[in-house]
């Protein structure tokens, strides 16, 4: 079973004070945002693609053509290098949006319950 499926179950830290149409609504809108396998797949068939086109002789005769797919398959992997970077970005922040639903310590959760008691 998928780890985020199994933590679903539990009804810790923030959830404890939520109604239950509002933590539905949280944990529906957290899971769909977990970070996925297919964030990068477009950009590596962009790369497939350049590479291809490189490869017909149409276009290896062509030395303007070339030089316009090399130009091509250098902005695919600048644009690569940041989808990479965004990715990490996404990945770190979604990992703390996590933790503030499903604290990963008592003490954590004991910290938020203050907070909120103090409120």
């Amino acid at each position: 079973m998928e780890q985020w499926k199994e933590l679903l179950k539990e009804d810790r830290g923030l959830l404890l004070s939520m109604e239950p149409k509002e933590r539905k609504k949280l944990k529906k809108i957290l899971q769909s945002a977990e970070p996925s396998e297919y964030f990068g797949q477009d950009y590596a068939k962009m790369g497939e693609l350049v590479d291809m086109l490189r490869e017909l002789d149409l276009i290896k005769s062509d030395k303007k053509m070339n030089k316009r797919m090399k130009t091509l398959s250098e902005k695919n992997v600048d644009i690569v290098a940041s989808a990479a970077k965004l990715r990490k970005q996404y990945e770190d922040t979604y990992r703390q949006l996590r933790e503030i639903v499903y604290p990963k310590s008592k003490g954590e959760r004991k910290k938020w319950q203050k907070k909120k008691m103090k409120r």
